[in-house]
Order: structure tokens, then sequence, then C-alpha cells
């Protein structure tokens, strides 16, 4: 380094510029380096920005076409359920108007039945289903009911025990017993005959009611009247006045 300072003024002069130019080279050796990376860079992103703007395009085409696609799957759907609603549709009035026609035979094979009018009676016993029917008031469920019953009980004795089939209360019972008239066709009960199992078929007669009378008749041969039967504790009062009727001792 001594020795530097030895050189004359142009040498050192000269020495100096040319380390100013090998810094300055660096420099811009630096530099240029530097721009060609940033370029690099540039460059790629471009490519980047390219693809993806190609991506977002190819991808827009194919909603596009689907969208095409399931408007047209969409039409063709409607026009479908559209011709199976038609005919659906035509079916169901084939099916109405058959329904009508056969609705139609059936009136014209049960025709309406003429109802009582004021005055008008029918008998307590001597009477059908449909001559029950006729009464206002009356269908094919209650007139089997009643008609049911008075072949249990044998026949009706009083209009009152009509109140005992099921379903007809005092309303009802208010409103149909101006239409019928009682009568003496009731089937009496034999005590002293019939045996066990027919004497239970009668409502008014219950398992140990019969039992009693079988076992007074095996003790004492035969029941003269209805008045042994009141002395026993399986009938009340009331089983006695309902039975009365019914009941003969020969």
């Amino acid at each position: 380094m001594k020795d530097f300072f030895y050189y004359n003024k142009g040498t050192r002069s000269a020495v100096i510029l040319l380390l100013i130019l090998i810094v300055l080279t660096l420099i811009l050796n630096a530099l240029l380096s530097q721009k060609k990376s940033s370029e690099f860079v540039l460059s790629q992103n471009d490519s980047i920005i390219k693809e993806f703007a190609e991506s977002r395009e190819s991808s827009k085409s194919v909603d596009y076409t689907t969208s095409r696609g399931s408007q047209t799957l969409n039409k063709e759907s409607i026009v479908s359920r559209r011709n199976r609603c038609t005919s659906y549709t035509t079916r169901n009035s084939t099916f109405s108007n058959s329904d009508s026609i056969h609705q139609e035979s059936n009136v014209t094979n049960y025709p309406r039945i003429e109802k009582l009018k004021a005055g008008e009676l029918i008998s307590l016993n001597e009477t059908d289903t449909t001559q029950w029917k006729k009464i206002p008031g009356i269908g094919s469920s209650y007139a089997s009911r009643i008609i049911k019953y008075k072949n249990l009980l044998g026949g009706y004795v009083y209009k009152e025990q009509l109140m005992e089939v099921y379903g007809v209360d005092n309303e009802m019972y208010s409103r149909i017993e101006k239409y019928i008239v009682a009568d003496s066709n009731y089937i009496k009960l034999n005590v002293n005959e019939l045996e066990f199992r027919d004497l239970l078929r009668h409502p008014y007669l219950d398992y140990e009611q019969v039992k009693t009378i079988v076992n007074l008749r095996e003790r004492k041969g035969r029941i003269n009247s209805i008045k042994e039967l009141s002395m026993l504790s399986e009938f009340t009062k009331e089983d006695i006045e309902r039975l009365k009727p019914y009941l003969q001792f020969n």
C-alpha cells in the first residue's frame, strides 16, 4: 500500500479510474441480472393469468352447455309430464264415466223405499225388514236389529220393548211409535218342557235363573205358576214382570 503512493500522479489516476470502472461494471451486471429475473417472473405471471383466463372461458362454456342441456331436458320432462297428465286425465274421465254408468245401474237395481205417511201403521210383530224401513228414521241397520231382537224374544209384547234394541233411545222411539200397532203374535215358553239350552236363549233369562228353574223342576216334578219363581232369590220383581207374558206352565 505504501508503494502505491510512490506512483506518480498520472499512474494513480489511471488505477483509480480502473477501479471505478470495475465497480460500475459490477453494479451494471447486478442491475441487468435483477431486470432479467423480474422479466422472467412477469413472464411467468402473464402465463399463469392467461391460463386462468382460458380456464374461466372453458368453464363458462361448459356451464352454458350444461345449462342449455338442462333446459332441454326440463322442457322434455315438462312435455312428458303434460302428456302423462293428459293420459291420466283421459283414463280418469273414462273410469268416471264407467263408474257413473255402474252407479246408475245400481240405482235402478235398488229402488227407493216409500216412507209411511201420517196415519199409516205397521204391525209390531207381523212385519219384515222391508216394512220396518218404511218408517221415517228407520234404515237397514235398525230394521235388521229390530227383527233379530224380536226373534230372540219370540215376539214383542209391548211397543216399549223397542227401546231395548241397540241404538233405539227415547227420542227415536217417540218418533217411530206412532207408526206401530201392537199385536199378540208372540211365542210363550213352556217352563216345564223346554230344555236348559232352549230356556237360556231367551234374553230375559240368565244362566243362574235357568239353572234354578231346572233344579226346581227336578225336585218338584213341575212348576205350577210364576208365583213359585217370584219366591226365589234369583228372580227380582222386575224380572218377574218382564217374564210373566212369556212363561206358561202347562
